[in-house]
């Protein structure tokens, strides 16, 4: 047994070392930035996730590129936050008039809304440049334009009753309410309504969209944000109890679905069925038809009303299909490849850059009679017709995918899908010397 003295010896216990710096970070809240996960892929969040800007080269240089923040606000509270807008892209956009080249839009929408429709959808509102509010695709004079040196903030007050409003300042001046909307159970589900399932559903988030300029983001006073009279800085919303995160992906969760079909098939509107099915993903469908909707090209346009001006902006959303694409693979990110892919080492090749993600094969072939109606009516809606010629050497070279674990299969895919008329297409490709000669000849004559 040690005596007294022994154990006088000993030193004494080690007591764990508090780190101040550490306690005081881990009593801070999550800081408010750009979100990533909740952008337009084009998009590029910078400076310590305060920093937007986007692709500008070539076609993109007319497109409008949106984000969100990675916070919302829900339940009540007054919350403000700032965009300054600090730099011009440079670009050639001889199809815009030069006022028209370097916007910002900024604004909030619900955690659900699309990223790239600030203040054109149900539950967004926006203030542009050219000093117009919108909301639901409906634009009013307010305020004044603003642009490069220009800061602007905007405020929401989700206090008010019964209804929330939203205003905003330009350096430092109130421009006045913008608009009141109902926040409630019956309206955008803010205020004394239950969370949905998606939490990001039933929040209103911060939201700047972009065309040809560089904006820094302020959600915080220690990001430079000087608050509307009233209102507190957007971070406040974690003291409050109001906040609500946005999305977040994992890379090991990430998917990519590409859809596998002739022209006017129905490839599209399957896509745009499954994205609303699966809201959770977040899915991002790439096709040209992306492109059309980020230049605010109205639909698929008539190129009998919109001649040589169509067929360029056609040329310019392929280019920037292609450009998306191989930004994609290296996106945390859900995403929808909505082109024919019928030839087998065409898919192998888009693939390949996706190598950590779980890759699904969609096959969509309709009976004849159906593609030839939907081609029929794709023509009169749009003025696009695919050449006869190019439909038979499509269908000619159709090839199945086939799952990676299928014998001789040396395709990428996890799982494969298809619809009822895929015992048609096996047919089709069996007898593709005759449907060159015949069928399809026949069916677009």
């Amino acid at each position: 047994m040690a005596s007294p003295d022994d154990e006088a010896a000993q030193p004494p216990p080690k007591r764990s070392r508090r780190d101040p710096e550490a306690d005081e970070a881990a009593a801070q809240p999550p800081r408010v930035e750009l979100n990533p996960a909740d952008c337009d892929l084009d998009f590029d969040v910078g400076g310590g996730g305060l920093q937007g800007s986007a692709l500008h080269e070539g076609g993109f240089a007319y497109c409008w590129s949106g984000a969100r923040a990675t916070v919302g606000a829900r339940g009540g509270g007054r919350y403000c936050f700032g965009c300054r807008i600090v730099a011009e892209q440079p670009v050639e956009m001889d199809l815009t008039a030069p006022e028209e080249r370097h916007l910002c839009r900024i604004g909030v929408s619900r955690g659900d809304d699309p990223v790239g429709a600030l203040g054109e959808s149900d539950h967004s509102f926006g203030f542009g440049g050219t000093g117009k509010f919108s909301h639901q695709r409906r634009f009013a004079n307010y305020g004044v334009r603003f642009g490069v040196g220009d800061t602007v903030v905007c405020a929401v007050d989700l206090d008010s009753k019964p209804m929330a409003s939203i205003g905003f300042a330009r350096n430092g001046q109130w421009l006045g309410i913008a608009k009141h909307f109902d926040a409630g159970e019956k309206g955008l589900g803010l205020v004394d309504a239950a969370v949905r399932p998606m939490q990001w559903e039933s929040a209103l988030f911060p939201h700047v969209l972009l065309k040809n300029v560089v904006g820094e983001m302020q959600f915080s006073r220690e990001d430079g944000l000087e608050p509307v009279d009233g209102y507190e800085p957007w971070a406040s919303a974690f003291a409050d109890g109001n906040a609500v995160f946005g999305p977040l992906f994992e890379q090991s969760e990430c998917e990519v679905m590409m859809m596998v079909g002739l022209p006017a098939s129905g490839k599209s509107t399957w896509s745009e069925k499954w994205v609303k099915e699966h809201p959770e993903k977040r899915f991002i469908l790439l096709g040209t038809n992306l492109a059309l909707e980020q230049m605010k090209v109205p639909g698929l346009l008539r190129k009998n009303n919109y001649g040589e001006r169509f067929d360029r902006l056609m040329e310019c959303a392929t280019w920037i299909f292609n450009k998306l694409l191989t930004r994609a693979a290296n996106t945390r990110r859900n995403f929808i490849i909505d082109q024919t892919n019928v030839y087998k080492n065409a898919r192998i090749r888009k693939l390949r850059p996706f190598a950590n993600y779980c890759k699904t094969a969609v096959v969509v072939f309709p009976p004849p009679s159906e593609l030839k109606s939907r081609a029929a009516k794709r023509f009169d809606e749009m003025g696009k017709e695919v050449p006869a010629e190019a439909v038979n050497e499509m269908t000619a070279n159709f090839v199945l995918p086939l799952s990676r674990d299928m014998p001789d299969s040396k395709e990428p895919f996890n799982k494969v899908y298809s619809n009822f008329g895929i015992i048609v297409l096996h047919l089709l490709t069996t007898l593709k010397c005759l449907l060159r000669s015949l069928c399809f000849e026949t069916f677009f004559r």
